[in-house]
């Protein structure tokens, strides 16, 4: 293998230079271990370390041993100086013609490995798993579904419910039809312990926590970007029939705790930089609490395009869903501001979703037209109905389905790049273990 200068990236490609999102990869011959990916290339970064890439007197932590780990928890934990510094290595050498990375055959061989060949792990040990609710166009179009209106606590801060660290798997994990709890029939007077029948998806931005929040300390909107490591995409999959009989009074437990999936690649708020859009639109209050109000010129209102495809009977995929988390209503530097708001602490390793991303489903007499819901239980209720597959009308997930979410965004060079695909392929409900 000889890769030359310029360094190859596909335009198809999520990964340009100036993405450097971080990873856990593993191979045949390798235990999970840190890399970054690049084009069609996994970059190992121990081997760039061993091999003094990564020699850098603005670094003020050693890195020996960092990216050996199963999981990017220790690196997160380094300072943000320190993250940034070994990002900003990697693309000059990337975009530098005499860089050793395009002149030592020995370390090209070394530290690239084809994408294809590797296998992808979670990318942090989780400690902490909060869903938050953060999409006004979800709400609005969600709770007229239920005849329930807006919640008047939504405009005063993020609602949020605790998730299961348990249940959250890397992309490509099957998603196991869950069972559970409710009434298969209007007319039946007990409820069934049966398979879902109404298995859905959820379009979610997912943030790692870096630096942790000790408890009783509460941090400010405008000062929680110190405690980001990074974005993934996030699908909190759900079984809608069992969230709707369990829901009240406590809230969602089975409908929700059966697999949340996660992109590889946690990409960094430096990668996105070249995305930053405008705050949140908040119509903020004189009464919102003064550490929820966000910095004009420090925000997470990111231009990220999210699409959501679908493969049925193994059809070619189908674009039924396009959102945009300019659409959002809170960012995630408020979710960590109202986290800790009670005194409650979080960890390196934490995770806080965005709840269901919805836009506008603009409007079209194109059949073909993907809507704007972030999820099939607001496209059903709002009759918002989506582009067929495989010449079928999508109500609910059905055995076999293959959805795939990405996400799209502009890296600081004005170039495209994005997040790599979540993908889960829907299989049969299991038997019960006698």
């Amino acid at each position: 293998m000889a890769i030359s200068f310029p360094f190859p990236v596909p335009d198809s490609s999520p990964f340009g230079v100036h993405n450097i999102p971080f990873g856990i990869y593993s191979t045949p011959q390798t235990t999970p271990r840190a890399a970054t990916a690049v084009g069609n290339y996994v970059l190992d970064l121990d081997t760039l370390l061993q091999h003094g890439v990564l020699t850098d007197p603005k670094l003020t932590r050693p890195l020996d041993g960092v990216f050996l780990k199963p999981y990017l928890n220790e690196f997160a934990a380094l300072p943000i100086s320190d993250r940034r510094t070994v990002r900003e290595i990697i693309i000059r050498h990337l975009t530098t013609a005499d860089s050793p990375l395009f002149k030592v055959g020995t370390l090209q061989q070394r530290a690239f490995i084809p994408i294809e060949k590797v296998t992808m792990h979670l990318p942090m040990r989780l400690t902490d798993y909060t869903d938050f609710y953060s999409s006004l166009v979800h709400a609005d179009k969600a709770g007229k579904a239920m005849n329930i209106p807006i919640p008047a606590a939504f405009y005063e801060y993020p609602m949020a419910y605790n998730g299961r660290v348990s249940s959250i798997a890397v992309s490509g994990t099957d998603v196991i039809r869950p069972k559970g709890f409710f009434l298969r029939n209007p007319s039946d007077k007990h409820v069934g312990y049966q398979p879902s029948q109404a298995l859905d998806f959820e379009v979610e931005m997912g943030c790692f926590i870096s630096l942790p929040v000790a408890p009783g300390d509460v941090v400010n909107a405008k000062d929680a970007w110190k405690h980001v490591f990074g974005y993934v995409l996030l699908n909190d999959w759900s079984a809608r029939d069992v969230q709707k009989y369990e829901m009240h009074p406590f809230g969602p437990l089975h409908s929700k705790s059966f697999l949340t999936s996660i992109s590889p690649w946690v990409v960094t708020p430096d990668a996105l930089k070249g995305s930053i859009a405008r705050p949140v639109e908040s119509n903020y209050s004189p009464e919102l609490s003064s550490h929820l109000r966000n910095d004009p010129d420090n925000h997470a209102g990111y231009d990220i395009d999210f699409s959501v495809s679908l493969s049925r009977k193994k059809s070619e995929p189908v674009q039924i869903v396009r959102t945009n988390l300019t659409d959002a209503y809170w960012d995630s530097l408020q979710m960590i501001a109202y986290q800790s708001s009670s005194g409650c602490s979080l960890n390196t390793g934490d995770l806080l979703g965005s709840g269901t991303t919805s836009s506008p489903t603009p409007r079209s007499e194109d059949a073909n037209t993907p809507s704007g819901c972030g999820c099939l239980f607001e496209s059903n209720a709002c009759g918002e109905p989506l582009p067929l597959v495989a010449g079928e009308k999508v109500v609910w997930l059905e055995d076999g389905d293959l959805l795939t979410i990405e996400g799209w965004f502009t890296t600081p060079d004005g170039k495209k790049a994005g997040f790599g695909p979540l993908s889960g392929l829907v299989q049969p409900a299991r038997e019960a273990a006698d």
